[in-house]
């Protein structure tokens, strides 16, 4: 009997399961935030990282600093819309996000 090997779309499911189980839960609410839109993003993206291979340190190392920068994002949104609403002209308002 030959091995099996799982595909790429095996192994994204079960990175996403073990991301989703050991490292998101100990991070911030804001990267929590941040890692539902990256996530959503490599789900869409999975055809062109299934043609790409990273070490496992430096995807983790990555992975972290995505969301990082993905929080930071976002809490720059929020202070935006905040100033904007503030401000009650509501010209140039960014958009809701989806």
């Amino acid at each position: 009997m030959g091995r099996s090997i799982p595909s790429f779309r095996e192994k994204l499911g079960e990175s996403l399961k073990s991301i989703e189980g050991g490292l998101i839960p100990l991070l911030s609410v804001e990267r929590r935030k941040a890692y539902e839109r990256v996530s959503r993003v490599w789900v869409e993206e999975y055809t062109a990282m299934s043609c790409y291979s990273n070490p496992h340190l430096l995807t983790t190392m990555l992975l972290v600093a995505v969301l990082d920068l993905q929080a930071q994002i976002l809490q720059l949104e929020e202070r935006l819309r905040r100033l904007e609403a503030d401000k009650g002209d509501g010209c140039g308002a960014l958009p809701a996000r989806v």
